[in-house]
């Protein structure tokens, strides 16, 4: 009989130490560099569906995820790291190209901006698009230099000058 109870207090007093170590979250970083007209930005992204986003050095903002998006994220992370598939590569604008990566334990990812070269990769890259929305992040021009208004004016012919 008391061994009975010695193992019944051995497995209760497990549980809060098993459920402890199910509840860890792991952590996936998303970064875009920016471009001359756009900003970069940083997602942290959390096993537990949250998250947050900070746009070229500003304040983090925290955002919740479904469920699903996350453990897919996770998911699809794991599977194009063990794939370790080569880097697509794509034409970029010098100025207003941008690329985007995913940092996750000690792996960076290709580029996703680039058509990745992989299933895997696509799927990681659709998981990549579906984070940014639901931070909140938009990956739009920010601003644009404009012109002078002289130089915006369409210019009117001028007479030429008659000899006198």
């Amino acid at each position: 009989m008391r061994k009975g109870l010695l193992f019944t207090l051995i497995i209760l007093s497990a549980i809060p130490a098993l459920s402890l170590a199910s509840m860890q979250r792991d952590g996936a970083i998303i970064r875009n560099s920016g471009s001359t007209n756009t900003a970069g930005f940083t997602i942290e992204v959390w096993s537990d569906a949250t998250g947050s986003a900070s746009e070229a050095g500003a304040t983090p903002k925290p955002f919740g995820l479904r469920s699903d998006i996350s453990a897919q994220f996770f998911a699809d992370l794991h599977a194009a790291r063990a794939e370790n598939a080569p880097a697509a590569h794509c034409m970029k604008s010098a100025s207003f190209g941008t690329s985007t990566v995913v940092q996750w334990h000690g792996w960076t990812s290709p580029d996703l901006q680039c058509r990745p070269s992989s299933a895997t990769l696509r799927a990681l890259a659709r998981d990549v698009d579906a984070i940014e929305a639901a931070s909140g992040i938009t990956t739009q021009i920010r601003h644009r230099i404009g012109l002078p208004h002289d130089l915006r004016k369409i210019p009117t012919p001028t007479p030429e000058e008659q000899p006198t």
